[in-house]
């Protein structure tokens, strides 16, 4: 397989689930949809309580960056 054509996705069984906000037992990954940005969002959905918790992942424009650079 050329390198283009590998996926740039993680596999399911590689996303380590976070912990639920309420109860802090492990979440299950409910579901993976593509965002509008190109970037991945992972639902995660908590087997006790119920919460459940959205993470977006991936090469997004301007991931991580959590304020405007400082113009000069």
């Amino acid at each position: 397989m050329p390198s283009s054509d590998k996926p740039t996705t993680l596999p399911a069984e590689t996303i380590k689930p976070p912990r639920c906000a309420m109860c802090r037992t492990r979440m299950a990954l409910a579901s993976r949809e593509p965002a509008a940005d190109g970037a991945e969002r992972h639902i995660f959905k908590c087997p006790k309580c119920e919460f459940s918790k959205t993470k977006t992942t991936g090469e997004a424009a301007g991931a991580g960056r959590h304020r405007a650079p400082r113009k000069r």
